[in-house]
C-alpha cells in the first residue's frame, strides 16, 4: 500500500506541485493563496467548471483567463528559448 501511495504521488502530485511552485516563483504574488487556487483551478476543465458555479464576477473571469494565458506564453517562450516577455 505504501508502495501504491508512493507511486501516486511521484507519477500524479509531484509534476502539478512542482509546475505550481514554479509559477508561484516566477510571480511572486503578494498573497500566494488565491495565486495558487486560481492557478490549480486553471488546470483542469473540471475545476474550471466547479469554480465558475462561484459567481465570480466578469472582471474576475477575464483576470483569471489573462494569467493563463501569460502562463502560457511564458511556457512557450521558454520552450522556444525566448527570454519570457515582461
Amino acid at each position: 500500500m505504501a508502495q501504491e501511495h508512493q507511486e501516486y504521488i511521484q507519477t500524479k502530485v509531484n509534476p502539478i506541485l512542482e509546475n505550481l511552485v514554479t509559477q508561484v516563483l516566477l510571480e511572486r504574488p503578494e498573497n500566494p493563496v488565491p495565486f495558487m487556487v486560481r492557478w490549480l483551478a486553471n488546470q483542469s476543465p473540471q475545476a474550471k467548471e466547479y469554480f465558475a458555479g462561484f459567481g465570480m464576477g466578469e472582471a474576475e473571469k477575464l483576470r483569471t483567463e489573462l494569467k493563463t494565458v501569460q502562463e502560457e506564453v511564458r511556457a512557450l517562450e521558454k520552450k522556444l528559448g525566448r527570454a519570457p516577455s515582461a
